[in-house]
C-alpha cells in the first residue's frame, strides 16, 4: 500500500510530453523553489538576528540598586544594536526627509515632528528593524515568561533639533502592558551636545539620566515610568521609537515580574500619573 501511494505522488522531475532538452533527452520539469528560497531566506534573517544578540550587552541602570526595582521601573540599556555604517545611512536619509518637509505630528499633549521608518529606505527600515528586534530580544531575556513584541510599520523618529524642538517635557507614554524602545542613531558630542532621557522612578528614588552610545537602545515600561527628553544645546539628536507590548510565553504563568512590581512600586511611590491623550511620543 505504501508503494501505491509513493507511486501516485507527483514527480516534480518527471519528463515533460514531446519535450526534448539540447541533448535530444527528455525535458524535466523544474523543482520549485520559490518556498526553499523564503525558508533560506526566513533562516538567514533568524541568523543574522541570533548573532547580532550575542555581540550587544545589555545593562539595567542605573548602575547602582536597579536588580532591586520590578519592570513599573526598570531601565535597560542594549548597547551596539545598530552597527555604526548602518546608523550613517539611517541619520542621512533621516536628516534629508526632515530638511524636506516630510515629517508627520503626532501627539496631543506633547507634539512633536517626526519621520516614519516606512518612508526611509528599504536597506534602512531593514537595519533598523533587526536592531529594534535584537533590543527587544535580549530584554525579554530580562523578564520572566513574557516576551516583547512590536509592529515595524508605527516606528518612528524622533528629531530634536537645536533650532526647533530641542526636548520634550516630563510624561509617559501611556502604553498599558507595553514597553518603549528607543534607538540612538546620532552621535554625542559631533551631530549634537547635550540631550538624554531623565527617568523619575518614585518620590523615595533620585532621578538618573540614560545618555546611550549611537546604536545603542534603550528599553523602558511605557505606562509607569515618568521620563523627559533633556534639551540639547546644539545640533540635532536622533532616536528611533516603537512602542512594544509584553506577550506570556506558552506555558508561562502570568505576564512578567507583576508581583514584584507591584512591591516595588508601592515601597518606592511610583505615581499612576495620567497618560497623555493620543499618540504620545517618548522623551528621550
Amino acid at each position: 500500500r505504501v508503494q501505491k501511494f509513493l507511486a501516485s505522488l507527483p514527480d516534480n522531475n518527471a519528463a515533460v510530453p514531446g519535450a526534448l532538452d539540447d541533448d535530444g533527452a527528455p525535458r524535466r520539469s523544474p523543482v520549485p523553489r520559490a518556498s526553499s528560497d523564503a525558508m533560506r531566506s526566513d533562516g538567514q534573517a533568524a541568523s543574522s538576528r541570533d548573532r547580532r544578540e550575542k555581540e550587544v550587552t545589555c545593562v539595567r541602570l542605573p548602575p547602582r540598586g536597579a536588580s532591586n526595582r520590578g519592570w513599573t521601573t526598570a531601565v535597560y540599556e542594549v548597547q551596539n544594536c545598530l552597527p555604526p555604517a548602518a546608523c550613517d545611512r539611517a541619520r542621512e536619509a533621516v536628516n534629508e526627509a526632515f530638511d524636506a518637509g516630510r515629517t508627520t505630528d503626532r501627539g496631543v499633549s506633547l507634539p512633536t515632528q517626526d519621520v516614519m521608518v516606512s518612508s526611509l529606505p528599504q536597506r534602512c527600515q531593514d537595519e533598523i528593524k533587526e536592531a529594534l528586534e535584537v533590543a527587544a530580544s535580549r530584554v525579554s531575556r530580562e523578564l520572566p515568561g513574557v516576551t516583547l513584541e512590536f509592529v515595524m510599520s508605527r516606528a518612528f523618529v524622533i528629531v530634536y533639533d537645536a533650532k526647533r524642538q530641542r526636548g520634550l517635557k516630563k510624561h509617559t507614554d501611556g502604553r498599558k502592558e507595553g514597553a518603549t524602545l528607543l534607538l540612538l542613531i546620532s552621535k554625542p558630542q559631533r551631530d549634537f551636545v547635550g540631550g538624554g532621557t531623565r527617568f523619575f522612578p518614585g518620590i523615595l528614588e533620585s532621578s538618573f539620566d540614560a545618555k546611550p552610545s549611537c546604536g545603542s537602545t534603550i528599553v523602558f515600561p511605557s505606562d509607569t515610568l515618568q521620563h523627559e527628553g533633556l534639551p540639547i544645546k546644539r545640533g540635532r539628536r536622533l532616536l528611533v521609537c516603537v512602542f512594544a507590548t509584553k506577550k506570556p510565553l506558552p506555558g508561562a504563568g502570568p505576564a512578567g515580574d507583576e508581583a514584584t512590581a507591584a512591591s516595588a512600586s508601592a515601597s518606592s511611590g511610583t505615581p499612576d500619573a495620567a497618560a497623555p491623550s493620543g499618540d504620545a511620543p517618548s522623551g528621550a
